[in-house]
């Protein structure tokens, strides 16, 4: 399988994930401890409380009016052997598909048995949501 698809199968697999509401597979596809650079300070979760933080996520998505999730990836670079860079777009769906929010993720992957999520970079999210005075 060539290098893209792998990237795009993961990417499908992880907005599925957030589709069913599944933190359980979501938290899965994160290392077991998952980096988070934001412009506020960074920190680290461990896969357990990353999988309580994607509960509370798709709490609040929910929330906002949100049925249908939708990322399609604009980039995947191999930057390393097993070490990959990945740009999502991402567009929330509501009712009717009012779109109800949107935004670019920047995502470093690292293979191991499969894919993983070990550093995302949100900022474009954050910025989204209190653009529209949620608080995320």
């Amino acid at each position: 399988m060539a290098f893209r698809d792998e990237i795009a199968g993961f990417f499908e697999e992880y907005v599925d994930a957030f589709a069913r509401d599944d933190a359980e597979t979501l938290s899965g596809l994160w290392d077991e401890v998952g980096l988070f650079p934001s412009p506020t300070g960074n920190f680290a979760m461990e896969r357990p409380a990353f999988r309580d933080h994607c509960v509370t996520l798709m709490d609040f998505y929910r929330r906002q009016g949100i049925v249908r999730p939708e990322g399609e990836l604009l980039s995947a670079t191999e930057l390393f052997p097993n070490v990959a860079q990945a740009r999502m777009a991402y567009r929330m769906f509501g009712e009717g598909d009012e779109l109800i929010a949107e935004w670019d993720h920047v995502y470093i992957l690292r293979r191991s048995d499969r894919w993983r999520v070990s550093l995302t970079i949100a900022d474009g999210e954050m910025a989204a949501w209190a653009a529209k005075g949620a608080q995320l």
